[in-house]
C-alpha cells in the first residue's frame, strides 16, 4: 500500500515535470525572435501599476500596467535580438508622475543604444495632450497622423464649491480641519478658494507646470522660454507642431507601422511589447527575490477591493490586505528586500496606522524602500514613515501632513420634507456623531482638540523621526500643504527623485546585492480575479474612471460617504489637469 502510494507520488512529480519542461519548450519556440527586431509598446486606456487578472485569472489586456512595459522594456533593452522600440499613442490616460516614469524608460532603453521612435495619433482631442506628447518625446523622434491636435495647454487645478447647494437643501457641512491647507472638505463649507487653498493650488500647479515646460524642452533640444511659448499659443495643429520641431513628420499609423517594419532600409520583426518574452525569463536559476508591495488607492479598513464610490479608479487600498502581505515579506526569508510602491491620496487614519505599523515591523527585518507613484499624500505619505529610503517622481503629488474629518447635519433638509425626528440618549456625547445634530460647543472642541488634534501631533511625531527633524520644523511644511515631489525633495521630505528602478536599484544595495544581478520580483498583495473577488465578497463594482471635472467633488464625496468619515481622516483630493 505504502510503497503503491509512493509510486502514485513519484510519477506525479514526473508529469507534472514533463508538463513544465514542455510548457518551457513552447513558449522558447514561440518567442525565438530573429536579430533585428523591434518591440512594439502600445499606450490606450487606463495606466495602472500593475496587472490586473481577468475574470478567468488571466491578465487582463485593457488599459496598460507600468509594471508590465517596465518588465517588457528592461528585458529588451539587454536582449541583442531587439534592436530598436516603436511607441504606438493612442488615448492613454495617466498621472504627470506616471508619464515621467514612461519617458524615464524609453530614456533609459535609448541609452543601450537602441533607436527608438514614437507615433501619436493626436495629442488631445479637444482636451488636454501634455501628458501623451511627453511620453512620445522621449523618442529619438516623433511623427503624428496629419489631422492630430497639439493640445498642450499646460496645467489646470479647478475647484468645485457646493456649499450653496447645501445651503438650499438645508443640510449644514460641519467640517474640521488641523492645518490651514487641508482644505479638501472645502467642497461642502466654501463657496469660494480660501486664501490658504488658493495658495497651495498656486505652487502645485506651478511645479507641474514648470515640470512640464523643462522635461518636454529637453526631450526635444528646445529652450524652455520657446517652449512655454508653444503652450501658451497651444492648440495647435500637426501642422503647426512639425513647424514648432515638435515632431518630426506628419504620418499615418500604417505609414509609420511600415516605416519601422523597414527601418534604415533593414528588414525588422515587429513583436509586441505586451507579448514579448525576454531570455531571462526562461532562466531557472536561483535568483535573490525582492518583494514589491502595491498600496493603491484610497485607504480603508478591512479588504481592499474594486470600489467605484470610494476610491480613485475603483481601486481602494484594504488594511488587512497590507498587513498581510508586509508580514508575508517580513517573514519569508528568501525575500532580502522590499519596495513599498504607493499610489494613495489617504484616506482612514486608523487603516493607515494598521498598514504603518505592519511596515514598521517587517522594516526591522530587513530594508524597506517606498517608491512614490503619481500621489503618496496625506495617509498616502503617513504609510510611508517606517521606510529607511524614500524616493519619489518629480510629479509626485506628496505631503498633505494634516487631518480633517466632520459629518452633516441633515435636520434642517429633514424639517424642509416634513420629516420629523427624535432621541432618547444616555450620555454627554452619546448623539455627537448623529446626522440630525450639529455639534455643540463643547463637542466642536473636543473634535477638535481630542480627536483631529492629536491626530495631527502623532502624524507630526512619525515625520519628524522619520527625517530627522524636530516637531516644530515638520509643523511648517506641514498643514496639510500638497508638494510635488521636486518641492518634497528641496524641503527634505523624501530622500531621493527616482521612479520605481531607482528605489529597485537602493533596495539591492541595501540588501547587499550585486547591483547588475538580476533579482526575482515578488509581487503583493496576491491579486485575485473579479471571481475570485466575488466569492470572497470583494467585489463591489467594475473599474470606472470619474469624470475629470468631478474629481474634488467625488474625492470629497467619497470622505462624506465612508463610514468612518466622522473621525479623522487623511485625505488630499487635489487633481490637476494636463
Amino acid at each position: 500500500m505504502i510503497r503503491r502510494f509512493l509510486r502514485w507520488i513519484v510519477r506525479t512529480l514526473v508529469l507534472f515535470v514533463l508538463i513544465a519542461l514542455i510548457i518551457g519548450v513552447s513558449r522558447y519556440i514561440a518567442h525565438r525572435y530573429r536579430p533585428g527586431s523591434v518591440l512594439v509598446l502600445t499606450l490606450d486606456g487606463p495606466m495602472s501599476e500593475r496587472e490586473s487578472p481577468s475574470p478567468f485569472g488571466t491578465i487582463a489586456t485593457e488599459g496598460n500596467s507600468l509594471s508590465q512595459i517596465r518588465t517588457a522594456l528592461t528585458a529588451a533593452q539587454d536582449d541583442p535580438r531587439i534592436v530598436g522600440l516603436a511607441i504606438k499613442i493612442y488615448d492613454p490616460t495617466m498621472e504627470l508622475a506616471q508619464a515621467q516614469e514612461l519617458a524615464g524608460m524609453i530614456a533609459t532603453f535609448r541609452a543601450h543604444g537602441k533607436w527608438t521612435t514614437a507615433y501619436l495619433e493626436t495629442a488631445g482631442e479637444s482636451d488636454f495632450g501634455n501628458l501623451p506628447y511627453l511620453v512620445a518625446s522621449a523618442a529619438d523622434e516623433v511623427s503624428m497622423m496629419p489631422q492630430g491636435e497639439m493640445n498642450l495647454l499646460g496645467v489646470s487645478l479647478r475647484e468645485v464649491f457646493a456649499r450653496g447647494f447645501f445651503d438650499w437643501i438645508k443640510v449644514k457641512p460641519v467640517f474640521d480641519a488641523i492645518g490651514k491647507y487641508k482644505t479638501a472638505a472645502n467642497v461642502f463649507t466654501e463657496k469660494d478658494f480660501t486664501p490658504a487653498q488658493r495658495e497651495d493650488d498656486e505652487s502645485l500647479a506651478g511645479s507641474m507646470f514648470d515640470q512640464l515646460v523643462n522635461q518636454t524642452a529637453d526631450n526635444r533640444h528646445l529652450e524652455s522660454a520657446d517652449m512655454h511659448s508653444i503652450i501658451d499659443r497651444a492648440p495647435l495643429t500637426a501642422a503647426d507642431g512639425l513647424k514648432a520641431r515638435l515632431v518630426d513628420r506628419l504620418e499615418y499609423e500604417d505609414q509609420f507601422t511600415d516605416r519601422v517594419r523597414h527601418y534604415r532600409g533593414e528588414h525588422h520583426e515587429l513583436i509586441p511589447a505586451d507579448s514579448y518574452v525576454g531570455p531571462g525569463e526562461f532562466s531557472l536559476a536561483s535568483r535573490a527575490k525582492i518583494a514589491v508591495i502595491y498600496g493603491v488607492g484610497a485607504i480603508q479598513r478591512g479588504s481592499g477591493g474594486y470600489d467605484p464610490v470610494l476610491s480613485p479608479g475603483g481601486e481602494s487600498m484594504g488594511s488587512d490586505d497590507m498587513v498581510e502581505a508586509f508580514k508575508e515579506a517580513r517573514t519569508d526569508d528568501s525575500i532580502r528586500a522590499v519596495v513599498f510602491r504607493i499610489n494613495s491620496p489617504g484616506g482612514s487614519v486608523i487603516a493607515s496606522e494598521l498598514i504603518r505599523r505592519a511596515v514598521e515591523l517587517c522594516a526591522h527585518r530587513k530594508p524597506v524602500i517606498v517608491s512614490m507613484s503619481s500621489y503618496a499624500a496625506s495617509g498616502g505619505f503617513w504609510i510611508a514613515t517606517p521606510a529607511q529610503r524614500t524616493f519619489a517622481d518629480p510629479g509626485t503629488i506628496t505631503g498633505s501632513i494634516g487631518v480633517l474629518g466632520g459629518k452633516f447635519d441633515i435636520s434642517g433638509g429633514a424639517t424642509a420634507l416634513g420629516i420629523n425626528t427624535g432621541a432618547i440618549s444616555h450620555g454627554q456625547n452619546a448623539d455627537m456623531f448623529d446626522e440630525f445634530t450639529d455639534f455643540t460647543p463643547e463637542q466642536a472642541e473636543l473634535f477638535h482638540d481630542r480627536i483631529l488634534g492629536d491626530t495631527y501631533n502623532y502624524f507630526l511625531k512619525l515625520v519628524a523621526k522619520q527625517r530627522h527633524m524636530t516637531v516644530e520644523e515638520v509643523d511648517g511644511l506641514a498643514q496639510g500643504h500638497v508638494y510635488t515631489g521636486v518641492q518634497a525633495a528641496q524641503l527634505k521630505l523624501i530622500d531621493h527623485l527616482g521612479g520605481f528602478d531607482a528605489a529597485l536599484a537602493e533596495a539591492k544595495l541595501m540588501a547587499k546585492l550585486n547591483p547588475q544581478e538580476p533579482v526575482q520580483l515578488v509581487e503583493l498583495p496576491t491579486e485575485l480575479g473579479p471571481i475570485g473577488r466575488l466569492l470572497q465578497g470583494k467585489l463591489y463594482g467594475e473599474r470606472w474612471s470619474e469624470p475629470r471635472v468631478l474629481r474634488p467633488l467625488i474625492g470629497a464625496m467619497r470622505e462624506a460617504l465612508a463610514r468612518h468619515a466622522a473621525f479623522g481622516e487623511a485625505y488630499c483630493a487635489v487633481a490637476p489637469r494636463m
